[in-house]
């Protein structure tokens, strides 16, 4: 009877916090190969099904009932994380209906989006001309901050002498990695 109560408890414990988990996944039904370079390109139907894309914020921007988030662009890995150390495929405009905190949603953070093409949007980067295709959010899912350790060299010095008694004594030095 006990057993049964702590494993009981066990498996509430390890499904709540499979729940809690905040990682964004693969969405298996949102078509993951298209780019936003090729949907400039050729746009996908507005009904057709779901785009997964991700990349780093550049901007976000909240309006009357709607949040826009401009996005820099990377192929998803298996996790379905942006791979910054890949090459950009262009970037998107993500909108998302209410309202997002910009200081959640700030430049530089990694986001996955899942969600469907809505249109090409004339706009600018660096006062350049761009298109930018457009995706109306089902998902919009932050990834956690990954904050880089800063790698100290771990050598030490050190000295010391001790007295053994009455006739022992010694001094020694040591390095320590």
């Amino acid at each position: 009877m006990i057993r049964l109560k702590r494993w009981t408890l066990y498996t509430f414990l390890l499904i709540t916090l499979q729940a809690c988990s905040s990682q964004p996944v693969i969405n298996n039904n949102a078509d993951c190969s298209l780019t936003p370079q090729q949907a400039t390109a050729t746009p996908p139907d507005p009904g057709s099904q779901p785009l997964q894309w991700g990349g780093i914020i550049i901007e976000a921007q909240n309006f009357n009932e709607i949040t826009e988030v401009e996005i820099l662009a990377y192929p998803l890995d298996t996790e379905g994380r942006p791979d910054t150390g890949a090459t950009s495929v262009g970037r998107f405009i993500a909108k998302q209906a209410g309202y997002l905190e910009t200081k959640d949603y700030a430049t530089g953070r990694q986001v996955t989006v899942t969600g469907k093409f809505s249109e090409i949007r004339k706009g600018e980067v660096a006062k350049a001309s761009y298109q930018f295709p457009v995706l109306i959010c089902d998902e919009i899912s932050l990834w956690p901050v990954v904050s880089e350790r800063k790698i100290q060299p771990r050598i030490h010095f050190g000295f010391g002498a001790s007295s053994g008694g009455r006739s022992y004594g010694g001094i020694g030095i040591g390095i320590g990695l």
